[in-house]
């Protein structure tokens, strides 16, 4: 689990419709999200019995909890030394797909060279590593076993502001444990690892829960648990996933080549300075410009330009530089696509053969 130092009413009535019959039409008809909504109903609405609803809410809590369970799994990691494997540490992942492919932290793994996985079930088996990815900090790792429960990923629909999650995982070595929260923001960026789009949330995040699971009311996976805000820099209830989007895109290519392959535009980029934006003529919202063009690089081969403020690719708008990063990469290296930028207070737009991005060293 990261540690991220230094960067850490009631409803109005309705004189036609009573919100008794409100909130019990809302529960029959959305399930889970109706008995929540029926709990903030039932404060205005006086119903018969507000431990009803109450235990309704409780029982979404624990559907879901039984559900997901079978699917999450504790990691241990170490490295073979003689007379024995060395640990290096415990973390969490879960079942991806029922021919044995489970999501972790990279952390997690990181230069481990035996691995052990443990199910709800009590089995414990040996899991190999298929790829690793730094950059987004996951991690791909196969088993062999009959009778793993895959759990689905939400990564079409965006996890919302306000709704309600639980993360569930191994932490502090307590076993199989569940949290309840909300998301809490989206968008988030830590500087912990170089692609970042996280998940804010104040379920309980802690050390051990890393590449464990976030999980919708529906049993979906929204994120992966990656990062808390230390305590120590005055972060309290905070924690961060990797949105279900990121994970299913870096876990397609490692199932497929052990490793991730980005599109490259080769520039140096850094956030725009207010005092620009007058002398652009800009009043967009992109806040990123081109620092630097690398040598020989597609940027170069394209005509991009230092100062260049990039406002799209493709159809998609950017607006920091995380985002830009995030635009690209989704590219496959040798994808021409269409920059719009600013210069010289013009809209141009530069048409650019992406190349592959450089393996971190």
């Amino acid at each position: 689990m990261s540690l991220l130092l230094n960067r850490p009413t009631a409803p109005s009535r309705d004189a036609s419709t009573s919100s008794a019959s409100r909130a019990g039409s809302v529960r029959t008809g959305l399930g889970v999200a109706g008995a929540i909504l029926g709990l903030a109903l039932a404060g205005s609405a006086h119903l018969e019995s507000d431990a009803d609803v109450a235990q309704g809410v409780s029982q979404a809590f624990e559907t879901v909890s039984e559900r997901i369970a079978p699917s999450v799994v504790r990691i241990e990691s170490g490295r073979r030394a003689e007379g024995g494997t060395r640990p290096l540490g415990v973390g969490s992942g879960f079942v991806l797909d029922a021919k044995g492919l489970i999501v972790t932290n990279a952390h997690v793994v990181d230069s481990a060279d035996a691995i052990r996985i443990q199910l709800l079930d009590g089995r414990a088996l040996d899991a190999e590593l298929v790829g690793m990815d730094t950059e987004s900090d996951l991690a791909l790792l196969r088993v062999e076993a009959d009778g793993l429960v895959a759990a689905p990923l939400r990564a079409e629909e965006p996890a919302r502001v306000g709704e309600w999650v639980i993360a569930v995982g191994n932490p502090l070595g307590l076993g199989h444990s569940v949290s309840a929260g909300i998301v809490s923001g989206r968008g988030r960026t830590a500087n912990i690892t170089t692609y970042e789009d996280f998940i804010q949330t104040d379920a309980a995040i802690n050390p051990g829960n890393s590449g464990g699971p976030l999980v919708d009311l529906q049993g979906r996976i929204v994120g992966v648990n990656t990062a808390v805000a230390d305590i120590r820099t005055g972060g309290q209830g905070i924690g961060f996933a990797i949105p279900a989007d990121m994970v299913a895109q870096v876990t397609e290519q490692l199932a497929r080549w052990g490793e991730v392959r980005r599109g490259y535009v080769g520039v140096n980029l850094r956030e725009v300075r207010e005092s620009e934006l007058a002398r652009l003529d800009y009043s967009g919202a992109s806040r990123v410009a081109v620092r630097s063009v690398v040598k020989g690089g597609p940027a170069e081969q394209a005509g991009l330009e230092s100062g260049d403020v990039v406002v799209r690719v493709n159809d998609r708008p950017v607006t920091t530089v995380q985002s830009l990063m995030a635009v690209v990469a989704s590219f496959a290296p040798g994808t021409k696509v269409e920059l719009e930028v600013r210069r010289d207070q013009l809209a141009r737009k530069v048409s650019v053969l992406l190349g592959e991005r450089p393996r971190p060293e």
